[in-house]
């Protein structure tokens, strides 16, 4: 099991140190202005490093005598996987009919109260927050443009 690990993490390091070297052929920018290669750059140094990071742990691994059977996991944890899946489909296509923001505020609450229960108040609360907080964001600092929905405004 050990090799395997070292093997994957070793792959997706070299995958990393590819798209770095691929990404360098691209105009970086600066950070107030990022090119085109900026992004692409940034994620590639980061692949590289979790890529890295993952060899060193796998190197560091103790191998276990005797490793029990994988599954799949008990069915409660299955169901919510599900559970979140089905969500996920449901917010790609709510997305344009009610907006970003309220679609966002939507999944996050069905899967903070659903998938992860906690307290109904700190859902909604977080959820309000992380939605406004990406409204914010995307929409007021980076001038991306979100769905709307019927409102207009959010």
């Amino acid at each position: 099991m050990r090799s395997r690990e070292i093997g994957a993490a070793t792959f997706l390091a070299l995958v990393g140190l590819v798209a770095l070297v691929a990404s360098t052929r691209l105009p970086v920018g600066t950070v107030h202005q990022p090119g085109p290669g900026f992004f692409p750059l940034a994620l590639a140094a980061g692949l590289l490093l979790c890529g890295g990071a993952l060899v060193v742990r796998a190197l560091r691994l103790e191998v276990p005598v005797a490793a029990p059977p994988a599954s799949a996991g008990p069915p409660l944890r299955r169901g919510r996987a599900v559970a979140t899946l089905v969500a996920l489909f449901v917010y790609a296509f709510a997305i344009e009919a009610l907006g970003f923001t309220v679609s966002t505020f939507l999944l996050l609450t069905f899967l903070f109260l659903v998938v992860e229960p906690m307290r109904w108040w700190i859902a909604v609360g977080s959820s309000a927050f992380t939605a406004g907080a990406s409204h914010v964001v995307f929409k007021v600092w980076l001038g991306v443009q979100l769905p709307v929905g019927p409102w207009g405004w959010f």
